[in-house]
């Protein structure tokens, strides 16, 4: 998997993972567990996390995590462009952040 692929599925692990109240390592584990059949390695989340952190997309509070409302609206924007199953919703989500990321490089 890579990198982008990797993000977006923290990001939308995140999502999911706290939409009632900001979630820890342990329960986006879980959810990411879920879309992939896969559970993310640490390094997986803590540097997936992190970037999604210095691009404002997540928010850390304590030890849980959250969207911020760029988040999202990243996430409401990638639901828009596909049917809302979970994996299109990740496709979408890699090819943003894959756009994002070029749009930095400029």
């Amino acid at each position: 998997m890579d990198e982008n692929t990797t993000i977006s599925w923290i990001l939308l692990s995140t999502a999911l993972a706290s939409e009632q109240k900001p979630a820890n390592f342990e329960s986006i584990a879980q959810i990411a567990d879920g879309i992939n059949h896969a559970v993310p390695t640490y390094n997986e989340l803590q540097e997936s996390l992190r970037w999604l952190i210095v691009n404002e997309m997540v928010e850390k509070k304590g030890k849980r995590y959250q969207l911020t409302i760029i988040g999202a609206e990243f996430i409401e924007k990638a639901k828009s462009q596909t049917n809302s199953v979970i994996l299109n919703i990740w496709d979408e989500l890699t090819r943003m952040i894959k756009k994002t990321k070029a749009q930095q490089r400029l």
